[in-house]
């Protein structure tokens, strides 16, 4: 019996590894613009959070403001001094009047 061989032609398995390799190295290149897509997001992402963080920040700033600007002008002493300032004068017994239902 005479054994087969099967003689490969040169040109087939050279371009078999040239397209094997180009295949990898578009992989590769896939691979490493997915990683670096990836890191800038979260490096984006980080800072919209430093910027929320900030945006809070201050706003809790100007609501302890308001509050004490509140309790301020809510005050008694502040708001007798208002009402003299105004003109204003404290009701007394000559000059309330009771009305019906």
């Amino acid at each position: 019996m005479k054994a087969q061989t099967m003689t490969a032609n040169p040109s087939q398995s050279v371009t078999g590894i040239r397209l094997s390799t180009l295949f990898l190295g578009a992989l590769i290149m896939l691979l490493l613009f997915s990683i670096v897509y990836v890191r800038q997001m979260c490096i984006r992402a980080g800072y919209d959070i430093s910027s929320m963080t900030q945006k809070i920040e201050q706003s809790e700033i100007d609501y302890t403001y308001l509050l004490s600007k509140k309790s301020e002008a809510y005050d008694a002493e502040n708001l007798y001094k208002k009402a003299k300032e105004m003109g204003l004068t404290m009701p007394d017994v000559r000059r309330t009047y009771y009305v019906k239902n």
